[in-house]
């Protein structure tokens, strides 16, 4: 078994808190963003001073692109069983894959999944998907048959009046629809929910084509945000709107910790049930549940082989 260190590298480290509900393992190279996002905890107190702002530039620990990418190789050799292990989310510190950082982003995976590391990359940018060197990245992933290694998502609030900077919401799900064509694994961050019916347009738009979400609340806002009943309203719809559909759905803990408060504790638990945990592992009644819909639909399968095979013999 892999012993778990704790991780404090240049380049990766591990991660704490509300972060670690996205990756145990998270890579920064770079700090600011340019996206300008009305509710980024990044641009408030301390964080706005150490992570850049609005200008995007390379870690001072870094003396230029090839010394951060040697140095990533060195701390993810160092700790190998473990990144092999948990995986390496990119980024809380800016977007990886806006043009000020994606050819680094997009060497650092390629690494990644050379040595069997799965990697995870959140962006609001919709524009990478045309860039040379992410086919490239895909196309070796393809030839090396480790799709699964590589997970790419993207943040939807349906709220593109709050990220003037950033691509449009309908753009990323274009996007994710081109992933989700190539067999990368796609994901979606449902968060901030800025508030539930933008959130479940979200997921109503982007549902043919994500096969895992996350959904979490808004940080630093009043206690009566959101109201409790329209809450447990709105995640009892995106469940059954998702109910039909061959993805997963985590609660991060904001969410969970709200829902708790407002909710039977029965009641909490059977719709808690319905989601997986932080690795994506569904609850016994989800799982049932998933077994049943792959059952259903291996006999439909099968039922249309046999009418297709009476019709070519012309019973």
């Amino acid at each position: 078994m892999t012993e778990t260190k704790t991780i404090n590298g240049k380049a990766i480290y591990s991660t704490k808190g509300a972060a670690r509900e996205y990756g145990r393992i998270g890579c920064n190279f770079y700090v600011g963003c340019p996206h300008g996002c009305t509710y980024c905890y990044l641009k408030r107190g301390a964080p706005s001073k150490q992570l850049g702002g609005n200008v995007v530039r390379l870690k001072r620990a870094f003396r230029n692109e090839e010394h951060a990418l040697e140095v990533f190789r060195r701390e993810v050799e160092k700790h190998i069983g473990q990144c092999r292990r948990d995986g390496i989310f990119f980024s809380f510190s800016t977007d990886p894959l806006i043009k000020e950082t994606r050819d680094l982003t997009i060497a650092a995976a390629r690494y990644c999944i050379e040595h069997e590391i799965p990697v995870w990359v959140l962006t609001k940018d919709a524009n990478f998907i045309d860039a040379c060197e992410f086919h490239k990245l895909v196309a070796y992933t393809w030839a090396a048959m480790r799709l699964h290694l590589l997970h790419v998502g993207f943040t939807l609030t349906w709220r593109s009046d709050l990220e003037p900077n950033a691509s449009h919401n309908a753009d990323r799900v274009l996007a994710m629809h081109d992933l989700y064509g190539l067999g990368v694994q796609t994901f979606a961050s449902i968060e901030p929910v800025i508030n539930w019916p933008s959130a479940r347009i979200a997921i109503r738009e982007s549902r043919d084509v994500c096969k895992h979400y996350m959904i979490g609340l808004r940080s630093g806002v009043k206690k009566d945000y959101y109201d409790a009943a329209k809450s447990v309203e709105a995640v009892t719809g995106i469940l059954g709107d998702l109910s039909s559909y061959r993805c997963t759905v985590y609660f991060k803990e904001s969410l969970r910790r709200h829902l708790a408060a407002a909710m039977d504790h029965d009641d909490y638990q059977a719709l808690l049930s319905r989601a997986v945990d932080q690795d994506g592992t569904p609850s016994w009644a989800e799982a049932f549940a998933y077994t049943q819909r792959c059952a259903r639909a291996a006999a439909a399968s099968a039922q249309d082989l046999s009418d297709v095979a009476k019709r070519f013999r012309g019973d």
